[in-house]
């Protein structure tokens, strides 16, 4: 338990592997830099309740959706985590995805006949019940 861990900076330690999903659970973290090492596998959606935090994890070229073949972020990180430096990259966090997200919550999407796909963690939006994209 790190209840006061509040920096967490492990950024050029040619880090391997994956980035666990039990660092979301460092409520307090106001810095997780994490950049320039050479993580795998996906960014964990745990990592959404990091609001207060900056969030760093460019360089870490192999880090892909769960699927591991579209470079996407989970959708909690790009609507909850501003501090995300992926956050302004369309690639990463495309906004026509945020928009629809608050479409969803807005339009009371929980109570949709078929809201198949929508606001799924690592779903391309595209593939939500309804989208058509080109």
């Amino acid at each position: 338990n790190t209840p006061y861990l509040q920096i967490l900076e492990l950024s050029n330690n040619f880090l391997t592997g994956n980035i666990p999903p039990e660092i979301g659970g460092l409520s307090r973290l106001k810095v997780l830099d994490l950049a320039n090492n050479n993580l795998t596998g996906f960014i964990p959606s745990a990592m959404g309740v990091l609001a207060d935090a900056t969030v760093l994890v460019q360089g870490n070229g192999m880090v892909r959706d769960q699927n591991k073949n579209e470079m996407i972020a989970p959708l909690s990180i790009c609507m909850c985590v501003p501090g995300f430096d992926l956050f302004h990259d369309a690639a990463w966090c495309p906004p026509e995805r945020n928009i629809l997200r608050e479409f969803y919550k807005d339009a009371k999407g929980q109570e949709w006949t078929n809201a198949t796909g929508w606001v799924d963690e690592f779903n391309n939006y595209c593939e939500w019940h309804g989208v058509e994209c080109n």
